[in-house]
C-alpha cells in the first residue's frame, strides 16, 4: 500500500472514529462546563521515560462534546521519527470545583504515516483529564499517548491500558481571545 492509499485509509478511518467517538446527536456542554467551550494554545511536554521533547498546539472543544487538535509539530515529531496528522474526538465535564474550576477529560485519535526506514502508519490515541480555570482563562492537563497498531480497536475504553508504551504529556494553555475592536 503506498502512502497516498494509507493517507486516504486514515481519514475514512478519522472519520469513522470520530462518529463512534461523538456524543449522541442533540446533546450539548451546558450550564458551568460550557465555561470550557473554546479554542486553547496549548503548550505540550512529553516524557517519554526520560527523553524529553516540547511542541506546541490548537486544542478546540466544541459546545457538542468534539475536540479537535492540531500540534506545530507534525512534520519534525520530536518523540517519534514520522509525520502524523491532526486530532479529533470528544471531551466531556467531569464536574464544577467550588471555586468554578471546569474539571474534564479529553480523548483525541490520530494517525502517523508510514515513513522511508519502514515504520508502519499507527493511531495515535491521548486520554488526557484535569482542569480549566476560567478566572485565568488557563487549562491544565496531564494526558497519556499511546501508538496503536492500523487495526486495533483504538477507540475503545480499553486502548490505553492495552498499549506497549505510554508516553506522558503536559498540556498547559490559554484561551485564545479576539483582539478588541478598533
Amino acid at each position: 500500500m503506498n502512502a497516498v492509499s494509507v493517507a486516504k485509509a486514515a481519514a475514512i478511518a478519522l472519520v469513522s472514529a470520530v462518529a463512534l467517538y461523538s456524543l449522541p446527536a442533540g446533546a450539548e456542554v451546558e450550564g458551568e462546563c460550557s465555561k470550557a467551550v473554546g479554542t486553547f494554545l496549548t503548550k505540550n511536554d512529553l516524557d517519554n521515560k526520560g527523553r524529553a521533547g516540547t511542541s506546541r498546539s490548537l486544542l478546540v472543544l466544541t459546545n457538542g462534546g468534539h475536540a479537535l487538535r492540531f500540534d506545530s509539530d507534525q512534520r519534525a515529531a520530536t518523540l517519534d521519527s514520522r509525520s502524523f496528522g491532526d486530532s479529533a474526538g470528544t471531551w466531556r465535564c467531569d464536574g464544577i470545583n467550588d471555586d468554578g474550576t471546569v474539571r474534564l477529560t479529553v480523548s483525541t485519535l490520530d494517525f502517523t504515516y508510514p515513513n522511508a526506514e519502514g515504520d508502519p502508519g499507527q493511531i495515535a490515541r491521548i486520554d488526557a483529564t484535569g482542569t480549566y480555570s476560567p478566572a485565568t482563562e488557563t487549562m491544565k492537563l496531564d494526558a497519556k499517548l499511546a501508538f496503536l497498531p492500523m487495526d486495533s480497536d483504538a477507540q475503545e475504553a480499553s486502548a490505553l491500558a492495552e498499549a506497549a508504551s505510554t508516553i506522558s504529556v503536559r498540556f498547559t494553555g490559554q484561551r485564545v481571545k479576539l483582539p478588541k475592536t478598533p
